[in-house]
């Protein structure tokens, strides 16, 4: 194992771009940044989705794999809308392209239905690629017709 980062050095400063330009999107939103806990006393409940185990003063605990469960809990005690940029961990995603710690943003929106939810995703996307990408709106059953020829809800 070699002492140099995995990633260019060069590589930081735009990452350091990247999510100053993600706080301030979510700042101008008035969407609350929070920071849950990375250890939790239970594993993931996805059984796709292998959790990583250590041990706390003899207790057995789990790094997080996203922070879904306590940003939940904020939602349900009141918070209101809010995101979170951090660090998770997931077992068994080790390769070229998979690090099993990898920095991961995850948001809630309060009375936002799906359609007001793909508008946000895009018009981040938008703001981070640094130009007006296309797209194409469409249903999930839309896509299995036009793309497979099959209603995925018969």
């Amino acid at each position: 194992m070699s002492w140099q980062p995995a990633a260019p050095v060069d590589a930081l400063p735009a990452r350091a771009r990247m999510l100053h330009s993600i706080r301030a999107f979510f700042m101008a939103r008035d969407v609350l940044e929070v920071e849950t806990p990375a250890l939790s006393h239970a594993a993931n409940t996805d059984p796709a989705i292998a959790s990583l185990e250590t041990r706390v003063m003899s207790s057995r605990c789990f790094l997080h794999t996203s922070p879904e469960f306590p940003m939940k809990r904020l939602l349900a005690a009141g918070s209101g809308d809010i995101y979170q940029i951090c660090k998770v961990f997931r077992d068994g995603e080790s390769g070229r392209y998979h690090n099993p710690e990898f920095t991961l943003l995850e948001w809630y929106r309060t009375g936002f239905d799906e359609h007001a939810l793909i508008d946000e995703v895009l018009a981040l996307i938008r703001l981070l690629a640094g130009e007006d990408l296309d797209s194409v709106k469409m249903t999930y059953r839309e896509l299995f017709q036009q793309s497979l020829g099959i209603d995925p809800q018969r």
